[in-house]
């Protein structure tokens, strides 16, 4: 057994030390024995020690940071940067809020959780998730471009949703990950991407027009820059030229939308929307500014926040679901990050800096933000290993916002609708929709029909359910309803495994118990039992056709001490006996 641990221990310690030294191990380089055992029986000092909650093992090391690692990493957060941009932009319109309020959002958020988050190579920043959420609390604009209404409610609820990740982080509840279904998580990307998806609608309706829809030149033009971006979007990256490894295909697409806007539609006497005409970004917006301070860019509605009771209960309410999305995005994200990198992450930490960025972010009126699961498989299969990509990432959209600004003023809106689609066809799971076709077909139109993937039904049904209530109501409650669900199918079909067998040993009959006993398997013991008489013994009967009471974990019996019985008692009220039912 100390052996095993010991092998064990080692390759833990191989596997952290990829993280932190990912071209020594690459190029087959060993780490000193000696090194090794130090790091294993290092603990983690406090909270602000180096190794505890606040600052990662690791985050000051010079291992492994050759001239290679940095230039990859540099390239790479640069090239995730310039394409986080836009999404910021798009995200804001979805969530009824401006632009600069999700771009400060962006790179404060991403700039914690890539310093002091628990999964190195996860690029982070305002998301679809957060933004989906807050469109359910904040009305469209009146004015385009504007905020909605009440939007001075939303800081709160980000400084809000931070404290509650704090305590998540706090209580270890990251580990609670590992209940979330397969379905649920693949419910979750087709609800999300339909909630995005609808929202790239907006940038073609006309409140002015009859229809409620542009029309003419304009409609026809916003349609072929639509069209130009997504085409770029999508199958630039398949060029068979490194120099489109290297340059975001995105940043691209919005470099064809604004010529295309400004050397073709506006000189032949059109013009589409662009970013400045809907909401400027000027030097007022440029640096983030504290929501309450009294600035051009702020102007809020101090007094609604704790003018009435409705809206402190709607910033506890949004806060809590934006944690509970944002820490269920960021923890998925983790994970297939960890499946690409093959290094382990640290749930609680990666929580608690989302936790501190999003505090500090509400501050600043930020909307908040977690892991962008998109960007992040971008830079962990293009060699994205260490903290130094993301952080390039949280560092480029702060120059593009605090510096660039100007520059952002020129990009047409309906390149962001055209970027934003091709997003939302990566995102949706579309192999869910042969899946739930498969489940409900019978066998002979799935043969037909060369139906092979099928899945329970009750599985099918999670990923339905969880789609239509992300779009009907919220992520959050389409989550929860999903794991519930699940919980129930499971409980049920747990219940009906559990076998008993009986035999007799001289006078005394026997039951044997295998399988998991638990509410549900216990109502099913306590009527077998019910059924099956009752056994004379010479000197004793034990009569089990009376029985009223099975109690199991959930409703644990007490000696007179407190303590907590190791078996399960089965009463029988009439006769005063007792039947103590061994557990395998």
């Amino acid at each position: 057994l100390k052996e095993v641990a010991a092998e064990l221990r080692s390759a833990f310690v191989t596997m952290t030390t990829v993280d932190s030294q990912p071209e020594a191990v690459e190029a087959g380089e060993t780490v000193s024995p000696v090194v090794e055992q130090a790091r294993s029986e290092q603990k983690p000092r406090g909270l602000f020690g180096l190794g505890g909650r606040l600052l990662p093992e690791g985050l000051f090391s010079r291992e492994g940071v050759t001239a290679s690692y940095v230039t990859k990493e540099v390239l790479l957060g640069v090239t995730i940067g310039f394409a986080q941009v836009p999404e910021s932009v798009a995200f804001a319109f979805l969530a009824h809020v401006r632009p600069h309020v999700a771009l400060h959002a962006a790179w404060i958020v991403g700039l914690f959780c890539s310093l002091l988050g628990g999964r190195p190579g996860m690029v982070n920043g305002a998301t679809g998730a957060f933004a989906a959420i807050i469109a359910t609390f904040l009305p469209a604009p009146t004015v385009p471009g504007g905020n909605g209404a009440h939007v001075e409610l939303l800081f709160p609820s980000v400084i809000v949703a931070g404290l509650f990740m704090l305590a998540a982080s706090a209580a270890n509840l990251s580990r609670f990950i590992l209940l979330l279904p397969a379905p649920v998580m693949v419910g979750f990307c087709n609800g999300l991407a339909i909630v995005i998806g609808m929202a790239q609608l907006h940038p073609f309706r006309d409140e002015a027009s009859a229809s409620g829809w542009k029309s003419g030149p304009e409609l026809l033009w916003m349609l072929l820059i639509t069209f130009v971006a997504m085409v770029t979007m999508e199958f630039l990256p398949k060029v068979p030229l490194n120099v489109f490894k290297v340059i975001p295909s995105s940043l691209v697409a919005i470099l064809l939308a604004v010529a295309l806007e400004f050397a073709v539609v506006r000189p032949s006497g059109a013009k589409t929307a662009t970013i400045g005409d809907v909401s400027e970004f000027t030097a007022e917006t440029a640096f983030p500014i504290p929501f309450f301070v009294d600035h051009p860019s702020t102007g809020y509605n101090l007094a609604a926040i704790v003018g009435s009771w409705t809206a402190v209960k709607n910033i506890v309410v949004q806060g809590f679901l934006l944690c509970v999305v944002g820490a269920i995005e960021s923890l998925m994200t983790s994970e297939v990050v960890e499946s690409f990198a093959k290094t382990p992450s640290e749930g609680d930490r990666t929580v608690f800096a989302m936790g501190l960025g999003n505090i500090v972010s509400g501050f600043f009126g930020g909307m908040g933000g977690n892991a962008m699961i998109g960007l992040s498989t971008i830079n962990v299969l293009n060699g994205g290993r260490g903290r130094m990509a993301p952080t390039c990432t949280a560092l480029v959209v702060m120059a593009s916002v605090m510096g660039a600004y100007r520059l952002l003023n020129y990009i047409p809106v309906a390149a962001l609708a055209g970027i934003m689609i091709v997003v939302v066809l990566h995102t949706f799971k579309w192999f869910s929709l042969g899946m739930i076709a498969a489940a409900l077909l019978p066998k002979f139109l799935r043969d037909r029909l060369n139906l092979h993937r099928k899945v329970p039904r009750i599985e099918a049904l999670v990923v339905f359910v969880v789609t239509v209530v992300s779009k009907e109501a919220n992520i959050a409650l389409a989550v929860v309803t999903g794991v519930a669900i699940c919980a129930v199918s499971h409980a049920w079909n747990s219940g009906h495994d559990l076998q008993i067998t009986e035999a007799m040993s001289g006078a005394v009959k026997i039951y044997n118990i295998e399988g998991a006993l638990f509410f549900t398997s216990a109502n099913r013991l306590l009527k077998y039992l019910c059924r099956s008489g009752h056994v004379e013994a010479s000197g004793s009967v034990l009569h089990v056709q009376a029985c009223n009471r099975v109690q199991d974990r959930s409703e644990p019996s007490r000696t007179p001490r407190g303590k907590q019985r190791g078996w399960v008692e089965h009463d029988n009220e009439p006769a005063g006996g007792r039947v103590l039912l061994g557990s395998k």
